[in-house]
């Protein structure tokens, strides 16, 4: 069996599922932003954002899908990490150009209609309660970490089991023909390598997990009560699934360590496809939580269709947004807000603590890398 170029067919798999992802983008946003602009409500009835959608989606099809096939034909011929990120590079270029036309032609339609919005005010709807409601909780209990933390207790425990009867050379790497071509001396650092990754997962996951809880709410003048459960369902539906990704991600990370120390047979196919078929299932993960729950929970069906066409207007905000993509606002307090244009959140660029959380994140990548170069090779 070739398993190298069965694993660059789940690659390809990969690049399929991104295309779709982006494809389905414009379905899933909120019903206020269209293409990264906030438009008044008497506004998102207008047929020709109808027609804005269908140019989006036909020049993606041309453009993205055409390229699309030739990158994943490529691929299939030329097996390369090299043509694999450019290709993914150019591919992201291409789609955030397709966007951004799009974007644009919002905006001027947006501006061509201003006379809607003048004599309107605008205001920021506050929920001060959010947070604190206990009987509709906006997320998960933290509690249902101590499940990875069990998990990383597990490995400890099985290394420290299993030490004794390992080879004086333990291998640790399998190339696609399924032969060792990696191993390191024993040590008890080997003993503490695959802990030590889940515990960092784990600790990035629950950053995730905390963030959700952290970012921005975002309520509708529409229709306020709607919106406010449509947030929490959104806020509650995510952080469940950060924390069952992180709770399958260390279950892998397990079966990995486990073949390591020889506890169970190398089962040579499992070993080769379970790393990208774990990235193949945690994208359509995101894509079924996308389609599901929507933007702000946009998807939902709340029975709720009672929305104040004379309501006040929400916050023009478009200024504070940098192509409809990046928020950068250093009026505002919040580090985490709602993307406009994909999928979960993102970071407001005009506080000072996102770039230390960047720069934090980083560190701690190196270090971990140090860390297990220590374990492993002194």
């Amino acid at each position: 069996m070739n398993y190298e170029m069965i694993i660059w067919a789940i690659v390809i798999v990969f690049i399929l599922i991104l295309f779709i992802i982006k494809l389905v983008t414009p379905q899933i946003v909120r019903r206020e932003i269209f293409f990264g602009v906030r438009l008044p409500e008497n506004l998102l009835g207008d047929l020709r954002l109808d027609d804005f959608k269908k140019a989006y989606i036909r020049n993606y099809l041309s453009f993205c899908g055409l390229y699309t096939i030739l990158f994943c034909v490529t691929l299939a011929k030329f097996p390369s990490n090299a043509i694999l990120l450019g290709g993914l590079i150019v591919f992201l270029l291409l789609s955030t150009w397709l966007y951004y036309l799009s974007h644009q032609r919002v905006r001027a339609f947006k501006k061509a209609n201003e006379a809607h919005m003048l004599n309107r005010k605008q205001v920021v709807m506050v929920d001060t309660s959010f947070r604190s409601d206990k009987s509709n909780r906006p997320l998960p209990a933290k509690a249902w970490f101590i499940i990875s933390l069990f998990i990383i207790g597990f490995n400890l425990l099985a290394g420290y089991l299993a030490y004794d009867e390992l080879p004086i050379v333990v291998p640790t790497h399998w190339n696609a023909q399924g032969e060792i071509d990696g191993g390191v001396f024993k040590t008890w650092g080997l003993v503490f390598l695959f802990p030590l990754l889940q515990i960092f997962i784990t600790g990035f996951m629950f950053l995730l997990y905390q963030a959700v809880g952290w970012s921005k709410l975002q309520i509708s003048t529409l229709n306020p009560a709607d919106s406010r459960e449509r947030n929490r369902i959104f806020r509650f539906r995510w952080g469940a699934n950060i924390i069952f990704l992180n709770i399958l991600i260390l279950l892998v990370i397990s079966l990995l360590n486990l073949f390591v120390l020889q506890i169970i047979p190398v089962n040579v196919p499992v070993l080769l496809f379970v790393q990208p078929l774990l990235i193949i299932l945690v994208l359509l993960d995101i894509l079924f939580m996308a389609v599901w729950t929507g933007q702000g929970g946009s998807r939902l069906n709340t029975g709720s269709v009672n929305y104040c066409q004379d309501s006040d207007m929400a916050l023009d905000d478009d200024k504070d947004w940098i192509g409809g993509l990046l928020y950068f606002n250093p009026r505002d307090p919040a580090l985490f807000v709602e993307k406009r244009f994909g999928i979960a959140w993102g970071l407001n660029y005009g506080n000072i603590k996102a770039y230390m959380l960047i720069a934090s994140l980083t560190a701690a990548f190196f270090l971990l890398d140090s860390i297990i170069e220590l374990l492993l090779f002194y």
